[in-house]
């Protein structure tokens, strides 16, 4: 069973994060990375149960997406709403998040 620095985890999906933001909006990205840290905050707990799961195999990749897209913490997304940014780029920008998730979690069991 692998050993997953927690801790390094979460600080690399945060520079993911606020990397997705630059480089996906200019007039939002404030908004963006407001949200995304957000998020991440608000996910600690369940991030540290899933990548763990992934870890020792209880729990695939595929049903960790799933998980991820039904996240509370991720749905919300308020600063880039109030910000007045179409539903299509914030559904983007948050598939973009479970995918440096998915990516940083892999990375972080040496999958």
């Amino acid at each position: 069973m692998s050993t997953i620095n927690f801790d390094q985890l979460i600080q690399n999906l945060e520079s993911g994060v606020q990397s997705l933001a630059k480089s996906s909006f200019t007039e939002y990205e404030q908004a963006a990375k407001t949200d995304g840290a957000n998020a991440i905050d608000g996910m600690k707990n369940n991030l540290q149960v899933w990548s763990q799961a992934v870890a020792n195999g209880s729990l695939s990749f595929e049903d960790l997406g799933f998980l991820l897209k039904e996240e509370e913490a991720l749905t919300e997304m308020t600063a880039l709403k109030e910000a007045g940014l179409a539903e299509v780029r914030i559904d983007e920008f948050k598939l973009g998040v479970v995918n440096i998730i998915t990516a940083g979690i892999a990375s972080a069991i040496k999958v």
